[in-house]
C-alpha cells in the first residue's frame, strides 16, 4: 500500500464511498492473511533453539527475510534494506516477497526444513507460530540492546508479540481503527466535516449513510424506487467481515471474558453485531454479500479521518504486527541486526516517512514525522487518540491474551457463522448461540470442535 492512511488504501476498500472504516496504521494484509488453524509443522529444523544474546563482535553473512504484503510494502522493506546495508555492509539481506497467503507458504517452508531466518509476522498468526515452536524468544536480545526499552513504545505495541511471559517479535507495523471519509461527498450531501475529536453516534451514522448512498438512478435508501441491487455509491464500509468486535463493545457487550467465556449470544453483543450486519442487508448503506456489486471508483477527492462511531459506549481497537526471528534461523545474530534496525527509531523513522503505519515509538508517533498536517490526512492525531487506554479494547484483553491465545482458530470458528449473518441468512443472536460453545471449548482446551 502507499500507506495505511493513504488515498490508495482508502479507495481500495469498495469504490466511491462516502465514508469507510479502515485501518489507520495496521496493514490491510494483517486482516486477510489467509491463515488457517493448521499450525506450522516444526519438522526437524524448526525445533526451538535457546536464545543467545548478540555478541560484542560484528555480525556477518546472509539473512533470509520472509516479507508478506504487496508491492508498496515490499518497496518499504527494500528501502530499509538499502539503509541497513550501508550500516552493516557485511550482512546481506535477501528479501523473499510473499503476496497473498503468506502463512500457508510459511508453513510449507517450515515443513520442508527451509525456514527463513526472520519474517514479517501477523498479529493474526503469531500465537499459532509460537505454540508450534517456530519462533525464537527475543527477550535476551532486547535486554542486551540499548535501543530497546519497552516503555518507549505505545502500550499496545507489544501486546500481540508477548506470550506466556516471553516476547516473540518487535513492533513494526500497526495502529488503530479510524473512520476514513470523503470530504467532497460529504459536502455534496450537505453534511459538515466530521469532528476529529468527538465521534458521531450510530444514529448519525445511519442518518448520514442514507444521504450518502445512491443507486444508479440517483435514489437514496428509503425513497420510492430505490434499488439495492444497483448501487452507484455506498456510504459506509464497516470492514465488518473481519473487525466486528467494535460493534459488540460499543453496544455494551463483551467478546471474551476474564474466565474465558464468549458471550456473543447475549443481547448487548448480539444486537451490536446485528446492527452492523443490518447496515448492508436492511439499511443498504454498506456493501453486503447479499448484493454482489461495487460502486464506481473516483480517484480525485479530499479526505480525512475521524474517530470510530460511538454506540452506548465509546471504544476503539488497534494492534501491531511484529518482525520475528525463527527458532531455526541459521544466522540469529545477523537476523537480530536486521529486524532490530527495522523496528528501532532509525528504521521506524523511514517507515513513518513513507506513510506505512502509526509509529509504535511514542517519540515518533507524537512528532511531525507522523503528524505533519501537510501530508493527508490532516487529522492524524485521531489515530493516536484512538489508542487511548481508557477506550482501547482488544479481544481477550480481560484474559491477558490476544484472542485468548488462539487468533486463527477463533476466527476459523467464528467467521462461517458471522458470514451467514452478513448475508442475511441468520440473525446474529441465533448464529452466535450456535458458535459460542465451540469458541469456549477452544479457549478451554485449545482444540477446534
Amino acid at each position: 500500500m502507499a500507506g495505511t492512511y493513504s488515498r490508495r488504501s482508502f479507495l481500495k476498500q469498495m469504490g466511491t464511498l462516502g465514508a469507510t472504516i479502515a485501518l489507520g496504521g495496521a496493514l490491510s494484509s494483517c486482516g486477510s492473511s489467509g491463515g488457517s488453524a493448521n499450525t506450522p509443522s516444526t519438522g526437524g529444523s524448526a525445533t526451538p533453539i535457546a536464545s543467545s544474546p548478540p555478541s560484542g563482535g560484528s555480525a556477518s553473512g546472509t539473512v533470509n527475510f520472509f516479507a508478506r504484503g504487496d508491492e508498496a510494502i515490499f518497496k518499504v522493506f527494500h528501502r530499509l534494506r538499502d539503509e541497513f546495508q550501508k550500516r552493516e555492509p557485511n550482512i546481506q539481506v535477501q528479501i523473499e516477497e510473499v503476496p497473498g497467503d503468506f502463512y500457508q507458504k510459511f508453513q510449507l517452508k517450515l515443513a520442508s526444513g527451509t525456514p527463513p531466518d526472520c519474517l514479517f509476522e501477523c498479529d493474526c498468526t503469531i500465537t499459532s507460530s509460537i505454540r508450534a515452536g517456530a519462533l525464537e524468544p527475543l527477550d535476551s536480545f532486547i535486554a542486551n540492546d540499548a535501543r530497546f526499552d519497552k516503555s518507549d513504545y505505545l502500550p499496545i505495541a507489544w501486546y500481540t508479540s508477548e506470550y506466556e511471559g516471553k516476547t516473540y517479535g518487535l513492533p513494526y507495523d500497526g495502529g488503530s481503527m479510524a473512520m476514513f471519509y470523503n470530504k467532497d461527498l460529504f459536502k455534496q450531501a450537505g453534511i459538515p466535516p466530521l469532528s476529529p475529536e468527538e465521534p458521531i453516534t450510530w444514529d448519525q451514522l445511519l442518518e448520514y449513510g442514507r444521504k450518502l448512498t445512491l443507486d444508479r438512478n440517483g435514489k437514496h435508501p428509503g425513497e420510492a424506487g430505490f434499488d439495492p441491487r444497483r448501487i452507484k455509491q455506498y456510504a459506509f464500509d464497516p470492514q465488518a467481515s473481519w473487525v466486528p468486535w467494535l460493534w459488540v463493545w460499543g453496544n455494551g457487550g463483551e467478546v471474551i471474558t476474564k474466565d474465558g467465556k464468549v458471550p456473543l449470544d447475549e443481547p448487548a453483543a448480539a444486537e451490536g453485531l446485528q446492527f452492523v450486519a443490518d447496515l448492508g442487508t436492511k439499511h443498504y448503506i454498506s456493501p453486503s454479500p447479499q448484493f454482489q456489486q461495487q460502486g464506481q471508483i473516483s480517484f480525485l477527492f479530499e479526505w480525512d479521518v475521524a474517530p470510530f462511531p460511538k454506540g452506548k459506549v465509546r471504544v476503539s481497537t488497534g494492534w501491531y504486527s511484529p518482525l520475528s526471528m525463527t527458532a531455526a534461523a541459521r544466522n540469529k545474530e545477523a537476523a537480530w541486526k536486521w529486524i532490530s534496525f527495522c523496528c528501532s527509531e532509525e528504521g521506524q523513522r523511514i517507515v513513518a516517512e513513507l506513510g506505512q503505519s502509526v509509529p509504535p515509538l511514542k517519540k515518533l508517533a507524537n512528532s511531525q514525522v507522523f503528524l505533519n498536517p501537510k501530508v493527508p490526512p490532516e487529522h492524524k492525531q485521531v489515530f493516536l487518540d484512538q489508542l487511548d487506554q481508557s477506550i482501547l479494547r482488544t479481544p481477550g484483553d480481560k484474559m491477558g491474551k490476544y484472542f485468548g491465545g488462539y487468533v486463527v482458530e477463533f476466527r476459523d470458528i467464528f467467521n462461517p457463522a458471522w458470514d451467514a449473518v452478513l448475508r442475511g441468512d441468520k440473525q446474529a443472536a441465533d448464529a452466535m448461540k450456535e458458535v459460542r460453545p465451540k469458541l469456549e471449548n477452544l479457549l478451554k482446551t485449545g482444540k477446534v470442535s
